[in-house]
């Protein structure tokens, strides 16, 4: 009960910082293994904690540990507030500030796209390091223009199924592979494509508009 009112306080303070949290909610979550009892779970570039709150409002998770790491001063100021995460890290990845093989579930959603090709590259290889049950990635499948005077949110970098699946990850679409720019005249007719054809993206990413990995260690 008393995780059920934290959460609700937090959310109305809630102001999304990335993608839109309402489509890939039930997705993340379906990645997320249902017993997280006694684990670690890190979100590597956590922002304002989104994915804490679909593992802790869902999942179970009693001794669980939460670990949040970003670069952005205001989202761990608002972590913190709310006491998403045991511990907020503020460090620039990669390199990822945790030990080899102690993190039983990683998530980073929509990160590697805001790293140049190489440092992704490194940061997937950091993501094998610490993990040691299940990491879950997500990031656009098409590359977005970057928005004027926001550094913080440019895309440096484009990734596809076939990057993952080198990798060793699992991978699944959602939406269609087109812009979905809010200011678009399109805007609501390619939003409802996103979500009419994500049944069939989800099994052929190489059509999606974002990419939903996951890979077991």
């Amino acid at each position: 009960m008393k995780l059920l009112k934290k959460v609700t306080k937090a959310k109305k303070e809630f102001h999304w910082s990335g993608m839109h949290p309402l489509f890939y909610d039930p997705f993340i979550s379906f990645f997320i293994p249902s017993d997280l009892g006694d684990k670690v779970i890190a979100d590597v570039g956590c922002g304002k904690g989104i994915n804490a709150y679909i593992a802790q409002s869902t999942k179970y998770i009693k001794g669980a540990t939460f670990i949040g790491i970003d670069t952005n001063a205001d989202n761990l100021d608002f972590c913190k507030k709310h006491r998403i995460y045991d511990k907020n890290i503020s460090k620039k990845i990669p390199p990822i500030p945790l030990k080899d093989k102690s993190v039983d579930l990683l998530l980073c959603t929509e990160v590697i796209e805001h790293l140049s090709q190489k440092k992704g590259l490194e940061l997937l290889n950091e993501i094998d390091r610490v993990c040691k049950g299940r990491a879950i990635v997500s990031t656009p499948n098409i590359f977005y223009p970057n928005p004027p005077n926001e550094e913080e949110d440019k895309h440096l970098s484009l990734w596809t199924a076939k990057d993952f699946h080198k990798m060793g990850y699992k991978v699944h679409g959602l939406g269609l592979k087109v812009p979905l720019v809010n200011t678009d005249s399109f805007y609501l007719l390619k939003q409802g494509l996103y979500y009419a054809l994500t049944p069939v993206s989800y099994i052929f990413p190489k059509i999606s508009g974002f990419l939903l990995c996951y890979k077991d260690y």
